[in-house]
């Protein structure tokens, strides 16, 4: 039999991505902050929904469901690449502060 290949994760600049709904959780579920994102509106560009108001928040990590912890940080930006953008900087600068 022919070998399965395995699903690769999604990635952002080397930490993993996890989407359910419109929320969008950033980085190694073993930390102890993580990104979230939340896609508040969108609109239709060629039959595709794109994000055209986007919320972040760099958050408490160590609750045992994700995205439920303090909210440390917050930001809203117009798409989702400036709000990723930013927002991955945000996370490993704090992150680089707790160690």
């Amino acid at each position: 039999m022919a070998a399965v290949k395995k699903a690769k994760d999604l990635t952002f600049r080397g930490k993993p991505v996890y989407r359910k709904g419109n929320k969008i959780y950033y980085g190694n579920l073993e930390d102890d902050l993580i990104l979230e994102l939340e896609i508040v509106e969108t609109k239709k560009v060629q039959n595709t929904d794109v994000a055209t108001k986007v919320k972040f928040h760099i958050k408490d990590n160590s609750s045992e469901k994700i995205g439920e912890g303090q909210i440390y940080r917050s930001g809203e930006r117009e798409d989702l690449y400036k709000a990723f953008d930013i927002g991955s900087w945000w996370l490993q600068d704090a992150l680089s502060t707790l160690q």
